[in-house]
Order: structure tokens, then sequence, then C-alpha cells
């Protein structure tokens, strides 16, 4: 009887030690399951589709996607052909006329808006030159307030 009641917690603590190696075992697998599927995330070139522009010797980065390599409504396409668009209309603004005043309230909100709602549909997708392109509106518009002061 005393035999068997010590083989009995003999096994009782080898199959408690194996259960508590098991959780540490998945969790081990879950983090290299993760880590390997993080390293495959579809990140984004900083450099993809984006041409350097000048203007009065300012030289800031432009980016404009092609529609056919635009993600599809759910990852931001709408967003970003919007925002694309809203920087063009910008940029022609700012070469046609160099005393008009270039962003009204409207247009800063709409920007902030659209920047964030592409941030939050799909957070791979490089948006620093767009920041980038917009401060440079930002900077000539304020030189034209100024002087038109």
């Amino acid at each position: 009887m005393k035999y068997s009641l010590l083989l009995v917690g003999l096994l009782g603590f080898t199959f408690s030690a194996r259960a508590q190696y098991m959780p540490g075992a998945v969790s081990l697998v879950t983090l290299g399951v993760r880590a390997l599927s993080n390293r495959d995330a579809p990140q984004q070139k900083a450099t993809l589709f984006v041409t350097p522009a000048t203007y009065q010797a300012h030289a800031f980065p432009q980016k404009r996607t092609p529609t056919k390599k635009l993600p599809r409504a759910d990852k931001g396409g709408t967003e970003i052909a919007a925002l694309e668009q809203l920087l063009a209309g910008r940029f022609t603004a700012l070469q046609a006329d160099s005393t008009a005043v270039l962003l009204d309230v409207a247009q800063e909100k709409e920007f902030g808006r659209l920047r964030t709602n592409l941030e939050s549909f799909n957070p791979f997708w490089n948006t620093d030159p767009y920041s980038q392109e917009m401060s440079l509106y930002r900077q000539h518009d304020a030189v034209r307030r100024r002087l038109a002061r």
C-alpha cells in the first residue's frame, strides 16, 4: 500500500509537471507563428509611387498612385484617391497664381480626415509623402497670407 501510494504520487507529480510545460510550449508556438506572420506583413516601400517634385527650388515628394494600383475601397482606396486629388488640386493652385490663398479651413479638415481614415483602414500605407507635400503648401500659404497683409 505504501509503495502504491508513492507510485501514484510520483506519477501525479510527473503529470502536473508536463501539464505546466504544455501552456509554455503552446505559447512558444504561438509566438513563433506570430513572428512569421508579421514578417510577411505587406509593408509598403517608402518610395513606392513617390516622385520628386520641385517648386521654386523647393524639392518635395509627390505620391500619386496609378488607378490600377489603388487598394480596394475597404483598404483605403477611396481615401487615397481623394487625398491625392486634393493634393493635385493644391499643386495646380500653387503653380497657377502666386498671390491666391492655397488652403482654406475646409481643405485642411478634409486632409486631416482623409489621412486619419486611411491610416485606420490601411496602417501599412506610407502617408509621409502626403504630409510632406501638404506642409509645403502650408508654408507657401503662410507666406502668401503674410504678403497679402
